[in-house]
């Protein structure tokens, strides 16, 4: 068989045992895996064994495996913590330039005898540097860590320096300094730039929005994408590692972390392309070379001791400047201390202009070989200290983790829901998904199931192509939200996920009965979603909180949830508060994890948040409402009727109801007061036995015990009423309707109680014409916090367990408490 192998299936065949053992083998011996691959190449390369050649084919996919890192670098950067902290990239970036640049110019003229031109051009080399161990720290979930962050950006800063370094040297050998070829090289670049970082977002958001594709589509798109940029960079007088950097970079918005795209790009760049790339740079390696005379032993030990202490120097100076731990400045010199690609461009430019001699070469390859090693090794140490003690920081054992439902009816919206669904689940969780279908007991059940069973196999799928645990789950009950709310106990979920068409079905229900009974009747996490666009495309969150939405139990963890899925979509979020609300939650909103972009808006009347809405959300924006269950602190009937509000008038963009998980609290809170129910209904403001079937007498009745008959005051109190009976209802439960306004005349608040003999006819609640009116009279100037307190009160006592056959049954309101007290006791 002939060495090298030139049957092209054998050498691939080669190529993947090596990328298959060799990080086997590394593992063994407690080395990073990236080393492992470096020595195999080294092994079986031209150098070693002459296995392999380091042919067309090699180089091809070595240098998609360069770019495929640097596209990751600029893909998974946290862009809130570079817009919070660039000031620290800029700090880095500068020192990591210029102290090589300074230390590798001084080597070059008085160690080897240099001029000065080659000696800019070598301290070129020890400036620029290769992200060539972020795998491991991406592995090791830093990939958004602050140093990282920080090296990152400082990267692209020493590398387009150092680059242009290099094209400078290489111009003035050739004689081609002039004027004009710096206004090409600095508009080319200008011009490369703003067109990358303006036309590439706007592109990638038309195709994830409006091309019907499914991820083997969108994985060719953003690859294509990359390469392009990659080109058009080098056209423009930069590396092509630059332009990857930078198509990483604008695409960063659209491809969220935790989603089915971003694993099959980790999957590609990981498994193969990188591989390739590692096992290249070790093909370059010839250990011969230093045989040839003590001069490559000398030349090689003064650059590769520069290389390391010029790198070393800068991320302990960032550290202690930028206060980060000893831990965190070692990543740093870790992800900044590898020599590959830019280093092999230079040294190449200066050989072939007579810069550089065959020494030179010789110091450059080792150096790569060694400076890699070092990297690999400092890296994936540092990263494994800071990874664990940032775990033992962020578990908290009064927080659990979520456990995450999504009920599925038709196919065509599982994937949006699933995609919210991924953003959601917490880093490191090994909680699965639950996708559900739920099928409604009939004579054809055992078909439904089959046909149920058929659609979650699609969703689970696409769970477990994201790397992530599933159970799919089929139901059958008696109605779709009595299967989800039995699910939900079986199987202790703690948050749900649902889709809503955006339309209610009556004017007594905010998204309709399926998902108006599931809310009413869980305590969990419910978010709602009437999906327009895929959430990866929004560029910012518009969260409505209600007043006193602070007051909200689990309002804690509400924001937690809100502020990750902006996080993990790269959104800003802007939110719309009362003033009370903005004063007391603005520090801890900002000082919450994770960190994010937050800008706050302050309103005095949610009934007038529409019209400001309409002047500030845009089309790419992802809308969200606080939703409040009755009964609690934050609860008013406009809260139950703005979705169908919002979702009409904006119905391009997406809109999320997210209701924060609750307590059932309410008899707890009636039994430590047994005179509850006379604190909210007064005997003088309730009216049994009322013969009526019409909202107007049945208003007129209740009302007589406080206004007088045929007054001013009483005509327009009962004409207002009435209009809101027929016209905006609240349905606190079945056959109970809560009607709400403002009066001038009276100084307190007051709550009147009606029951009717007959159903009120004219009353359009969903459930059907109700028997029990609760009318809610609030002073003009009320206090809100008065006003909220007793609606809570109300919604309180009347989920009380029976309460509605109660009042329908007693006889006089001394019956009505006795027979709540007693419900209360037993």
């Amino acid at each position: 068989m002939p060495i090298p192998f030139s049957d092209p299936v054998l050498i691939f065949a080669s190529v993947m045992v090596l990328m298959l053992l060799a990080p086997l083998f590394a593992r063994k011996v407690r080395l990073p895996e990236i080393v492992g691959l470096i020595i195999a190449g080294i092994v079986v390369g031209p150098h070693g064994f002459g296995i392999l050649a380091r042919d067309q084919t090699i180089d091809l996919l070595g240098t998609v495996g360069l770019l495929f890192i640097m596209f990751l670098a600029g893909l998974e950067i946290d862009l809130n913590q570079v817009r919070r902290k660039k000031s620290h990239a800029v700090i880095f970036g500068l020192l990591t330039f210029s102290i090589p640049l300074l230390t590798g110019t001084a080597l070059g003229v008085y160690g080897f005898g240099k001029s000065i031109a080659a000696s800019i051009l070598l301290a070129s080399m020890f400036s620029s540097h290769t992200l060539l161990t972020f795998p491991i720290i991406a592995k090791l979930g830093l990939s958004k860590a602050t140093p990282v962050t920080t090296t990152i950006g400082g990267t692209i800063i020493t590398d387009t320096l150092a680059l242009l370094v290099l094209a400078v040297i290489s111009a003035s050998g050739k004689g081609e300094i002039t004027a004009v070829f710096w206004v090409q090289l600095i508009s080319m670049i200008v011009i490369y730039t703003a067109a990358v970082l303006t036309f590439i977002p706007i592109l990638g958001r038309w195709f994830l929005r409006k091309v019907d594709a499914d991820e083997n589509a969108e994985f060719i798109f953003v690859v294509a994408v990359t390469f392009m940029c990659a080109y058009l960079a080098h056209k423009a007088g930069l590396e092509p590692i630059i332009g990857a950097f930078f198509a990483g970079l604008t695409l960063n918005s659209l491809i969220p972390e935790r989603s089915l795209l971003m694993t099959r790009i980790h999957f590609a760049g990981n498994a193969i392309f990188i591989p390739f790339f590692l096992l290249s740079v070790g093909m370059l390696v010839d250990a011969s070379l230093l045989l040839s005379g003590t001069e490559a032993w000398l030349v090689s030990i003064g650059m590769i001791s520069v290389a390391l202490f010029s790198k070393y120097l800068p991320a302990v100076i960032s550290s202690k400047l930028l206060g980060y731990s000893g831990d965190e400045g070692m990543l740093i010199f870790g992800l900044s201390v590898n020599q590959a690609a830019a280093t092999l461009a230079a040294v190449l430019v200066g050989f072939n202009i007579g810069l550089f001699d065959e020494a030179i070469i010789t110091g450059t390859i080792l150096m790569i070989a060694v400076t890699c090693l070092v990297g690999s090794i400092v890296s994936e140490r540092a990263g494994r200290r800071i990874a664990l003690r940032e775990q033992q920081a962020e578990f908290d054992p009064e927080i659990s983790l979520h456990r995450i439902m999504i009920p599925i009816k038709h196919r065509e919206e599982a994937r949006a829901l699933l995609d919210i669904a991924f953003l959601l689940r917490e880093k490191g969780s090994g909680e699965p998904l639950f996708p559900l279908h739920v099928v409604q007991e009939a004579g054809d059940a055992h078909k439904q199931v089959a046909a149920a069973e058929k659609l979650l196999d699609h969703s689970t799928v696409r769970i477990m192509a994201a790397d992530i645990p599933v159970m799919p789950v089929t139901k059958v009950d008696l109605t779709i939200a009595a299967g989800v709310l039995h699910a939900i106990k079986d199987y202790r979920i703690s948050m749900l996920v649902l889709g809503w068409d955006g339309k209610s079905t009556s004017k007594t229900r905010i998204f309709g009965r399926y998902i108006d009974s599931i809310v009413d009747r869980s305590t969990q996490m419910v978010m709602v979603n009437r999906i327009a666009n895929p959430v990866n495309t929004s560029v910012r969150i518009v969260l409505i909180l209600p007043p006193f939405a602070h007051h909200q139990i689990a309002f804690n963890e509400f924001i937690v949830t809100v502020k990750t899925l902006a996080h993990q979509a790269s959104t800003s979020l802007l939110i719309y508060c009362t003033e009370e609300t903005f004063v007391i939650i603005e520090n801890f909103v900002q000082a919450s994890r994770p960190a994010v972009q937050i800008s706050f808006e302050k309103y005095d009347d949610l009934k007038s948040i529409l019209p400001i809405l309409k002047g500030t959300v845009l089309k790419e924006d992802w809308v969200f409402q606080m939703g409040v269950r009755k009964g609690e602190i934050a609860w008013q009937p406009t809260l139950d009727r703005l979705p169908e509000y919002i979702s009409k008038e904006f119905p391009e963009n997406t809109f999320t109801v997210l209701i924060a998980s609750a307590v059932k609290r309410t008899v707890a809170k009636v039994a430590e007061n047994h005179s509850f129910i006379t604190s909210v209904f007064k005997p003088c403001c309730v009216k049994f036995h009322i013969d009526s079937n019409s909202s107007q007498s049945a208003v007129e009745q209740i009302l007589s015990s406080q206004f007088k008959k045929g007054s001013l005051a009483e005509r327009e109190l009962t004409k207002v009423l009435t209009k809101l009976s027929r016209e905006e209802p609240v349905e606190l439960v079945k056959d109970v309707v809560l009607l709400h306004t403002y009066i001038t005349g009276i100084e307190e608040t007051r709550i009147f109680l009606g029951v009717s003999q007959k159903s009120l006819e004219d009353i359009p609640l969903s459930s059907g014409a109700p028997h029990i009116i609760i009318i809610l009279l609030d002073p003009i100037d009320q206090d809100p916090a008065n006003h909220l307190k007793a609606l809570a009160d109300i919604a309180n006592l009347i989920k009380i367990k029976g309460i509605v056959g109660k009042l329908k049954k007693v006889r006089n309101y001394d019956e009505l408490v006795k027979e709540i007290n007693e419900s209360i006791l037993t």
